[in-house]
């Protein structure tokens, strides 16, 4: 999803970016260019490729555009002799591939390497936009008589995508279960004898009404100050959360100019995306941890302050007793 560089955070996007659904990405994936090993003839090598990619675009998997891919590759090249840069060649594959990812705005990056021959080899690595390796799996299958190379590399690559975890899961909303009708009292049988209820008896009227009043001190224990204390710190800490929810989102629409209309980065802007999507991926990231810190010290706080009890009241009453023969004042003194 784009955002207008215009447009401005309301309430509701503030609500959004504090909640975990919003700080995932899209559920597009990163396909970076099949790694084929021991095959020299450059047309065969782009021929499982292609195998490679079509096997793996089946199903419900949304690949990046594959000029993205390619221009990160370029900027990734460690020589201007070599066309392409391979993540395959890196010192750290899931690093490369997680600056893939977030550089084309993917959730995940994979990287299928094939390894072609009488036992063909398919291996698979899944990578996120921090650079964390997500799910790596790896299969092997015999050329059966009668079957092709290109065959049995289509099988094996198909095999693979079924068990890699290439998109993130889904978790299913909370159903509210809906609540139990009420309880309806049943009447006792009627034995057939009425029974009547006695009056009751009246009592005399006092000879003296007494009074008394509430204890002269009262007093709440520590949990009340700890209360307030730990309401005031976690009131900062959504502040805190807030802020760095909109610098993240300043960061991601500052990073999604690059990509107005049919415009792409170029190799010199290719780092600062990778840079503010990094920085994004980071406040946003600070901000669920503040806003989520916060609210557990604000409800601690109400808790402690609900459930505050008077402490036990020092020794201090006063009563007054009123009767047919005058009035009397008595005082307890501490």
């Amino acid at each position: 999803m784009k955002l207008h560089p215009s447009s401005r955070p309301s309430l509701l996007a503030f609500a959004l970016l504090l909640s975990p659904a919003a700080w995932a990405q899209s559920d597009l994936v990163a396909l970076h260019p099949c790694n084929i090993v021991g095959v020299k003839a450059k047309q065969q090598v782009e021929d499982l490729q292609a195998t490679c990619a079509t096997e793996i675009a089946r199903g419900d998997v949304q690949l990046v555009s594959s000029d993205l891919v390619r221009a990160f590759l370029d900027k990734e090249a460690k020589s201007p002799k070599e066309p392409q840069g391979s993540c395959a060649r890196a010192k750290k594959p899931s690093e490369c591939l997680g600056k893939l990812a977030a550089a084309t705005q993917a959730s995940r990056a994979v990287l299928i390497t094939v390894d072609p021959g009488p036992l063909t080899r398919v291996s698979g690595l899944v990578v996120n936009a921090q650079g964390e390796v997500v799910d790596q799996k790896s299969i092997q299958l015999r050329i059966r008589p009668g079957q092709s190379q290109g065959d049995v590399t289509r099988t094996a690559i198909t095999r693979l995508r079924e068990q890699l975890t290439l998109v993130p899961l889904k978790i299913a909303p909370l159903v509210e279960q809906p609540a139990p009708p009420p309880l309806v009292a049943t009447p006792e049988p009627s034995t057939g004898t009425a029974q009547t209820t006695p009056p009751p008896p009246t009592q005399a009227p006092p000879e003296a009404i007494a009074v008394r009043q509430s204890p002269l001190r009262t007093g709440r224990t520590w949990k009340t100050p700890a209360a307030y204390a730990g309401a005031g710190v976690g009131v900062v800490g959504l502040g805190l959360g807030v802020v760095f929810a909109i610098t993240g989102n300043n960061a991601m629409v500052e990073s999604n100019k690059f990509y107005t209309g049919t415009n792409l980065p170029t190799f010199n802007q290719l780092g600062e995306v990778v840079s503010l999507r990094e920085k994004a991926s980071r406040d946003r990231t600070i901000a669920g941890v503040s806003a989520g810190v916060g609210a557990a010290l604000v409800g601690a706080g109400v808790y402690l302050w609900l459930t505050d009890r008077p402490a036990s009241p020092a020794p201090g009453t006063a009563a007054l007793s009123a009767g047919p023969g005058g009035v009397s004042v008595h005082v307890l003194l501490p």
